[in-house]
């Protein structure tokens, strides 16, 4: 007789669109077309092409889900501004199956763009380098976490 209303899992604008289907796929697919075209564009090995899509994909997620705060919408009154998007998913909620996708994609670029360079310094120190600060950026633990202050509110 009555009707049970559920909640979507996200009421946050900034981050729902992480819920709907596919994409992982698309994330997926966007990756490879990034070192497809790496590849083509600038002619060079497929493991130097593996390690540049890595330091781009480091570089453009640390910045967006680490780094820049808030939302860019207004009609959440401003109870985001002080959140990255990394700490807005899922209103918080630690080892979630979207938090571990995220965790996971960085360590397997790692993996692959290390192996395709045949672990050879300094592609493996660079690709060692930004999968270590991505997924440490990711734990539980650092979660509203501003080492030295860095990017805190003052």
């Amino acid at each position: 007789m009555y009707v049970r209303a559920v909640p979507p899992t996200d009421l946050n604008r900034n981050t729902e669109w992480f819920t709907y289907p596919g994409v992982w796929t698309t994330y997926i697919i966007i990756l490879f077309t990034s070192w497809f075209m790496v590849l083509c564009l600038l002619g060079c090995s497929a493991g130097t092409a593996w390690t540049v899509v890595h330091l781009a994909h480091f570089i453009v997620t640390y910045h967006f889900f680490h780094w820049k705060k808030g939302t860019p919408f207004a009609d959440d009154q401003g109870i985001y501004n002080g959140l990255t998007w990394w700490e807005q998913i899922e209103n918080g909620k630690q080892l979630t199956r979207n938090r571990k996708f995220l965790t996971v994609v960085p360590v397997v670029l790692y993996l692959i763009a290390s192996h395709t360079t045949d672990y050879q310094n300094p592609m493996l120190f660079f690709n060692t380098l930004a999968v270590f600060v991505l997924v440490v950026a990711k734990f539980p633990h650092m979660h509203k976490v501003r080492i030295f202050g860095i990017n805190g509110d003052f």
